[in-house]
């Protein structure tokens, strides 16, 4: 006796989604029409990098595939994952199964039955439900064998191109006064003039990481939640693993920007723990630079955070600053490999800053092998390479951190403890100018006295200056550490001038600005002013409070 066929299974694509008249979660039913989909019309697996990406605001997407295989042996839909095709489905090991490929037996995906409205659907109406191509990826793809696919392709207009350089361009640049309003603009432009999935996903991505490097948090998660729906419609092609590994990188930068570091740190593990993404973070430069430096960042924040270093836990504290330090240093090569001044420029900046911090905290050299001036010199190198680059190179505009790292290292190994007056105060001796330049060598071209490198305290003015005029725009972050080192350099060179007195001012009311957990760097740094300028301090708050005047 013949055996009978299986039954045809019904999936209402319409909400509320049922499975052979069961009640069925959204996630599932996706996976179920995208495995579908790739079996029927692509003949092909469908990647666990698409998954990752359709369901990349989920904390575990492992979770969503388990709950998915689960519905789909409930529903009696037998569906396979891995590379091994010849056991069958429910011989396979579930160790490891979200990492798929995943793939549908031809016996299952002929009973498969999808409808919406009580509409029946078939492959377009399917794909169209996903968001795909109706004609599939490859025969969408812009170059195919045997078509004039690659010709129609350079033939396109240009004006995404032209509007995408623009908006690069205005990033590097900086994002001075009307400077953002036309670059973000340029980036509104490339992705209007977008011809594909490709292009549009592309300029989202650089938009987000603009944002993000010029600190606008808020502008870079709205393009980057543009970005990660796009790729989830799948519509890139084999750019889609570069894309997926940059929405882990990009994801974790807003968990940094946050303070939280833990979570930074396990979307970054996340990310180099994936078979399918590793080998796009060994192989790709720039995504390397992305991990590496942002993995530094990280752990050079585990070593100094302020509750960190009330603790005991000084061992620990040490192997997170090698491991910044490690990481930076590598983040440099892959700068390099990936001919990116700019990134290379931002790795010297790091290298430089986090050495100098590092060596006075003791968290390396521990023996004290090397001398504080040594140590100094070296740091200053670092940052007067990453300064060369910005001045040849045109890169790293509207970023205040290089002349600010320049100035605090310049102080010298300077005891943190208050002054007892302003005369042991006046009497510390920075390094000077002229022996900093020197020491910048061979990389002291782009410190010139034009920019105020005769005396520190004019070097901190013209940064400021150059803010005022709104030549650039420094962040409050940047401006009130500015305003700390002027402070710093005029009580140190003139005393208890009015100029110090005034700009100590201006620093109180900045301070007041800043987010809660940048505060009290600030409070401490003005706690080891002398007596004058701590007086000062401390009675500038309430007297701008009581005459209403808004901060600087």
């Amino acid at each position: 006796m013949a055996a009978m066929p299986a039954p045809v299974i019904r999936i209402d694509l319409s909400p509320p989604y049922r499975v052979a008249g069961q009640s069925a979660r959204h996630q599932s039913v996706w996976l179920l029409a995208r495995i579908w989909l790739a079996a029927t019309r692509d003949q092909d697996d469908l990647r666990s990098a698409e998954v990752r990406a359709r369901f990349a605001d989920a904390t575990d997407v492992r979770m969503i595939v388990s709950r998915a295989f689960a519905d789909f042996a409930r529903w009696q839909v037998p569906v396979g994952w891995g590379a091994d095709k010849d056991v069958d489905v429910s011989g396979l090991r579930t160790a490891g199964r979200s990492k798929g490929p995943f793939w549908m037996p031809t016996a299952t995906a002929q009973r498969l039955r999808f409808i919406v409205n009580g509409k029946a659907l078939g492959v377009a109406g399917v794909a169209r439900w996903l968001g795909k191509s109706v004609t599939g990826d490859a025969a969408a793809s812009p170059v195919t064998a045997g078509n004039d696919g690659g010709l129609r392709y350079v033939m396109r207009d240009m004006d995404f191109w032209r509007h995408l350089t623009q908006a690069m361009r205005g990033a590097q640049d900086g994002f001075a006064g009307t400077l953002e309003a036309g670059v973000a603009e340029s980036f509104r432009a490339a992705q209007r003039s977008a011809a594909d999935d490709f292009q549009h996903a592309l300029s989202l991505l650089k938009e987000s990481l603009a944002w993000r490097r010029s600190d606008r948090l808020d502008r870079s998660r709205a393009a980057l939640q543009r970005f990660q729906r796009l790729v989830a419609r799948g519509g890139v092609n084999a750019a889609l693993p570069t894309f997926a590994a940059m929405v882990h990188v990009v994801r974790a930068w807003e968990h940094y920007a946050r303070a939280d570091l833990s979570s930074a740190l396990a979307e970054l593990t996340r990310l180099t723990a994936d078979a399918e993404l590793r080998p796009v973070v060994r192989y790709n430069p720039r995504v390397r630079f992305e991990t590496l430096n942002l993995d530094a960042l990280v752990h050079k924040s585990l070593a100094l955070r302020p509750d960190a270093t009330q603790t005991t836990d000084t061992p620990t504290r040490r192997v997170a600053a090698c491991r910044a330090l490690e990481s930076f240093s590598s983040a440099l090569q892959a700068a390099y490999e990936a001919d990116s001044v700019d990134a290379v420029q931002h790795a010297a900046a790091n290298i430089g800053w986090s050495l100098w911090l590092f060596w006075r905290q003791g968290l390396v050299d521990e023996a004290r092998t090397l001398s504080a001036g040594d140590v100094q010199r070296q740091a200053m190198r670092w940052l007067g390479l990453s300064e060369w680059i910005c001045d040849r190179f045109g890169v790293g505009g509207g970023s205040a951190w290089n002349t600010v790292f320049l100035l605090r290292i310049a102080r010298g190994d300077i005891a943190d403890e208050p002054p007892i007056s302003l005369r042991a105060f006046r009497a510390r001796r920075p390094l000077s100018v002229a022996e900093a330049i020197d020491a910048l060598r061979p990389f002291h071209a782009p410190f010139a006295p034009a920019k105020g490198f005769v005396r520190w305290s004019s070097v901190a003015a013209f940064a400021l200056e150059e803010h005022d005029a709104g030549h650039v725009r420094y962040n409050a972050l940047q401006l009130a550490n500015l305003l700390l080192e002027s402070v710093w350099y005029l009580a140190h060179e003139q005393g208890d001038s009015m100029q110090a007195y005034s700009t100590m001012e201006r620093l109180v009311a900045q301070i007041a600005v800043l987010r809660p957990g940048e505060r009290g760097f600030f409070h401490a740094e003005i706690r080891a002013f002398p007596p004058e300028l701590r007086t000062a301090a401390s009675h500038a708050g309430p007297r701008r409070q009581r005459a209403g005047i808004a901060p600087a």
